[in-house]
């Protein structure tokens, strides 16, 4: 069976940095939850207790705490073998998200259209099937290279069965 894989992931530096900065948050949060000392005056509008401004902060530090989380699951992600287009004889797979172990496979011949689309100044493969919309962003693959590689061997197999 001819298989051909392209490497599909989030820049690892950029989920680096990611970890580091809401890292950061979280500490910064959490070490300030003991120091609220006084009220918290926000604008001219809103005003907070001494205790409100420790939920306040208690909760800004679990967000945090959660957002770095997701970001060291999207890292450790991005060494499993899952982290490809596939094309195959009948069929292209890709993980439809970064967080979850999930691959969607689509076959060839239940693509009803391909176009390339600009969404949020993100260039990406839009496959339209019976079952939706998907999308292969081309800020997840190697270069612009790859991007025109996958969306011209995606529009070969898509042709052969027609």
């Amino acid at each position: 069976m001819n298989t051909t894989k392209f490497p599909y992931k989030m820049n690892r530096f950029f989920v680096l940095m990611g970890i580091c900065f809401f890292g950061w948050l979280t500490y910064f949060s959490f070490n300030q939850i003991t120091g609220v000392e006084q009220w918290l005056v926000i604008g001219q509008s809103a005003t907070l207790s001494v205790e409100q401004a420790r939920y306040l902060l208690c909760a800004s530090s679990v967000i945090f705490a959660l957002l770095t989380l997701m970001s060291v699951i999207i890292l450790l992600n991005s060494f499993t073998s899952r982290q490809n287009v596939v094309f195959t004889e009948d069929s292209v797979s890709f993980p439809k998200g970064h967080v979850l172990p999930k691959v969607i496979t689509i076959m060839y011949r239940d693509i009803k259209s391909l176009e390339l689309v600009n969404r949020h100044h993100n260039e990406a493969l839009e496959i339209t099937t019976s079952q939706g919309n998907y999308l292969i962003q081309q800020t997840l693959l190697k270069n612009e290279k790859v991007f025109n590689d996958v969306w011209l061997l995606l529009k070969q197999k898509n042709r052969a069965i027609y």
